[in-house]
């Protein structure tokens, strides 16, 4: 399903900005003879179910670029906090065109900004979830957009797909856990370069770098995330959980006892248990079938 080459993600790339090119010229006309609300309400998130063990978590305000205010990301840590039970592996999507342009500017204007910019404590519950969770990501992914995909275990994106953080154009000095988050994620020298020299980072950069694990069409892009998160959903539950844990851990994100997470896979009757009985079992009927078709001696 994924553009394998990069001459084919060029051509992808290339049909991908004229189809956004007209896009904006149609949104263009609509907005002319739409009425602008001098406060418009916060970005709605939408849940649902796709599959046995898999949450989709989607931000749905793509005429807005998802912005992110209070009650948006309240509402993101919130259901990845308490997501309905059976829940194995969350996903987060947005509306096109954008993933995320970042915090809503609007309702920062009518507030205390310093308690919704670049906040120490936004997006709590995706650095302590048990549950692995993956982005899908296109367009624009700004500042507080790029936080919640660092924070993510896998992220997938569209070929025209685009990181920044323009924070100090913008006149913000950023939050710790936030500028942390860019460095783990991108290294120092492009960090450096993405808050003080306004560096934009493309998708093929961040397939090199590792940031993105792969890159597809926009038009694959859900079907691929749901694809790889319905895989991951039918694996061990608590060894998933526990190797996103200590995952955490080594990033420093939280605090647990890895020894009890570790042997907790050794239960008697587990899956790892059931593992090492499968591969046991294939090797021995190999071996057999291997002696029998040995001719004896003569």
């Amino acid at each position: 399903m994924s553009t394998t080459t990069r001459m084919g993600r060029s051509v992808t790339l290339m049909r991908t900005r004229g189809a956004d090119r007209l896009r904006r010229s149609t949104k263009w006309l609509k907005d002319r003879r739409r009425e602008r609300l001098a406060f418009p309400p916060a970005t709605p998130i939408a849940v649902s179910r796709v599959v046995d063990g898999v949450f989709e978590i989607h931000l749905a305000d793509g005429d807005r670029r998802n912005v992110l205010g209070r009650s948006t990301i309240d509402r993101i840590d919130n259901l990845v906090a308490n997501p309905p039970h059976g829940t194995k592996v969350i996903v987060i999507t947005a509306e096109p065109p954008d993933f995320c342009a970042g915090y809503d500017f609007i309702e920062a204007s009518r507030g205390d900004a310093g308690a919704l910019i670049a906040h120490e404590l936004n997006f709590a519950a995706l650095r302590s979830s048990v549950h692995p969770i993956i982005v899908a990501l296109h367009g624009n992914v700004i500042g507080g957009g790029l936080e919640l995909a660092l924070l993510a275990d896998v992220r997938v994106a569209s070929v025209e797909t685009k990181f920044a953080i323009p924070a100090s154009k913008l006149g913000l000095t950023y939050s710790e856990n936030g500028i942390r988050l860019v460095v783990d994620a991108f290294g120092q020298s492009v960090a450096r370069a993405m808050f003080l020299g306004g560096h934009v980072v493309t998708a093929e950069m961040a397939l090199s770098s590792g940031v993105v694990s792969e890159i597809v069409s926009r038009e694959q892009l859900r079907a691929r995330t749901l694809e790889m998160a319905a895989a991951i959903a039918q694996w061990s539950p608590q060894a998933t959980s526990g190797n996103r844990q200590i995952l955490d851990m080594v990033a420093g994100r939280i605090d647990v006892d890895t020894d009890a997470l570790h042997m907790t896979s050794f239960a008697s009757g587990g899956v790892l248990a059931s593992s090492i009985a499968e591969f046991t079992a294939r090797r021995s009927a190999a071996i057999k079938k291997q002696t029998a078709t040995v001719s004896p001696a003569s």
